[in-house]
């Protein structure tokens, strides 16, 4: 059993060269797989940012429809009447006192 001393670092070299394709193959899997993390990564982040600015939509849809409600409420007649009444001190004119001006 004494046959001599086996060089451990020339066999692990041999066999690296004998399996060379084997080898190859695997770091083209390992580095496949690096990359599926990244990609599922920078997709994750991308859904998430794309959900923020929807909800940040829907946000400002609202707050838009609220807006044109209160700009209706504001340019009614009747509010804008009121307004001219009581705090100008502004009213309806008779009809006596009224004065047609025509342009030639």
């Amino acid at each position: 059993m004494r046959g001599g001393r086996i060089n451990l670092a020339k066999e692990v070299g041999q066999d690296l060269v004998r399996y060379k394709w084997l080898l190859l193959l695997a770091v083209l899997v390992i580095g496949s797989a690096l990359l599926v993390i990244v990609v599922t990564q920078g997709t994750r982040q991308l859904t998430s940012e794309y959900n923020e600015l929807m909800a940040e939509q829907d946000r400002l849809d609202i707050e838009w429809r609220h807006l044109l409600l209160e700009q209706n409420t504001l340019m009614e007649h009747s509010r804008i009447e009121l307004l001219a009444r009581d705090k100008l001190g502004m009213k309806r004119a008779a009809p006596a006192e009224e004065k047609l001006v025509m342009q030639r």
